[in-house]
């Protein structure tokens, strides 16, 4: 049996409101691993050494943020903005 119009429409609400609780919680790891980064770079700064399970952490996290980044296009400015 097809969707109805309003099946349609309430399921695609369903599915707006995941969009975007998944947005803000992009947000909010993106905010959380540039706090880290600025973290580490000021340790790094004043001296202090990584050790191999930071090294492996750090490296992690870069992995995992940069194939989500590649599976999501960056998106275009209209012109004139």
């Amino acid at each position: 049996m097809p969707m109805t119009q309003a099946e349609a429409v309430d399921a695609l609400n369903k599915t707006n409101e995941t969009l975007v609780k998944v947005s803000n919680e992009t947000d909010s790891l993106l905010a959380e691993i540039d706090r880290l980064n600025k973290a580490l770079e000021a340790a790094i700064a004043a001296g202090g050494q990584i050790t191999p399970e930071l090294q492996a952490a750090i490296e992690a996290v870069d992995t995992r943020a940069n194939a989500i980044d590649a599976l999501v296009p960056d998106t275009q400015q209209p012109e004139g903005k």
